[in-house]
């Protein structure tokens, strides 16, 4: 979810909510053992959260027990961060790294928001370039904005989900389902974040995992939760998934990850932790913010959205440059290489609202030219 996204959502949204405090959408109901027990429906052991520590010592001792390194010999890992329609900064500095001929494997891929929708095919190597450019700059998300009109008054989402999942469905098929889990099997590990409303948690969701089951009912489930990752909550509908815990099946909601996250390099319970060298020896992070990652001034209208929007924008800013802070820092203590890429400060296209084919471009080609030439990351 970038910052300039949600500052205008939250306008479109704040008006809306006038409209539509009365309408609310029936679900079922079940309690908090029921969820700390569920998991999707036959899908169990695919997910964990944030803040599960347990999960993140499973996820170390994979690491550690060798996750096979690629002919670049370091273990390097990628997290592509939310960003709307800039994500296609990240499509672009993909493309112009391959170009380069300085590319790692990446041996762990995460995605939150529109990096969840980049992140197969970044996992799955240059083969899929031309791929993933097309998914950004192929003219398909020109729609993506599509308004529900008086609708909007029930409901909670101000755009119709139809247009994310038909773009998410043309692109999602069994072929990429068949690479992720072939490549899944060797030990690499593609992770996406959603934020589960009802918890009130962030979600890592081991895409692979879900891509070994096979068949349909798995390829439904990827697409799922790559469709929720990128629901900005009251802009798009949020996505039920149908979960069972303790003899009950209900159905959680999921939207945005980077409602609690905005990328993923490394758990939150790992933040702290020391002593980890061995595990991650010669390790290289590296985090692809589409957008921009520096505070911006600008004066503020003194009435009511201005004030929500702009305070809203200054909490999401300050949650990016802090969980760069404590990946940085983890890097630091562990003798890590740590890397960022983010728009630059001086570049005026960049507008995560804007899915117009040429200015999708433009955000592109600049990512394109900063992935050759080295210079994207500080």
């Amino acid at each position: 979810m970038g910052l300039g996204l949600m500052r205008t959502v939250t306008a479109v949204v704040g008006a809306a909510l006038l409209l539509s405090a009365c309408a609310s959408g029936a679900r079922s109901d079940f309690g908090l053992s029921e969820r700390e027990a569920a998991s999707p429906l036959g899908f169990p052991h695919v997910r964990f959260s944030v803040e599960d520590e347990a999960a993140a010592q499973r996820i170390e001792q994979q690491l550690g027990d060798g996750v096979p390194k690629g002919p670049d010999g370091h273990f390097d890992l990628i997290a592509l961060s939310g960003g709307g329609a800039n994500g296609a900064f990240a499509a672009g500095l993909i493309n112009g790294w391959t170009a380069s001929g300085k590319r790692p494997d990446f041996e762990v891929v995460t995605g939150v928001s529109t990096g969840a929708l980049a992140a197969p095919f970044v996992f799955l190597g240059p083969r899929w370039d031309a791929r993933l450019k097309e998914a950004y700059v192929g003219g398909q998300a020109t729609g993506l904005l599509k308004s529900r009109g008086l609708n909007a008054m029930v409901g909670s989402g101000v755009f119709s989900g139809a247009p994310l999942r038909q773009l998410v469905e043309s692109h999602v098929d069994e072929v990429m389902l068949a690479e992720v889990a072939a490549e899944h099997a060797k030990g690499r590990l593609l992770l996406v974040a959603t934020t589960d409303l009802d918890a009130q948690r962030g979600v890592i969701w081991n895409m692979g995992a879900i891509a070994e089951r096979g068949g349909p009912e798995a390829l439904e489930l990827f697409r799922e939760v790559l469709v929720a990752s990128a629901s900005i909550p009251g802009a798009f509908p949020p996505v039920m998934i149908r979960s069972q815990g303790q003899g009950a099946v209900f159905e959680e909601m999921h939207v945005d990850g980077g409602v609690m996250n905005p990328f993923v390099a490394l758990p939150q319970i790992m933040w702290n932790w020391d002593d980890v060298a061995g595990v991650f020896e010669g390790a290289r992070l590296h985090v692809v913010v589409n957008g921009k990652d520096a505070p911006r001034f600008a004066v503020t209208r003194d009435a009511g959205i201005p004030v929500l929007t702009r305070s809203l924008d200054a909490v999401l800013g300050g949650q990016l440059r802090a969980t760069i802070a404590a990946n940085r820092a983890f890097a630091s203590r562990n003798g890590l290489e740590f890397h960022v890429a983010a728009i630059p400060e001086d570049f005026d296209g960049a507008n995560s609202l804007d899915f117009n084919q040429a200015a999708m471009q433009a955000v592109y080609d600049l990512g394109e030219a900063l992935g050759r030439t080295g210079e994207a990351w500080k």
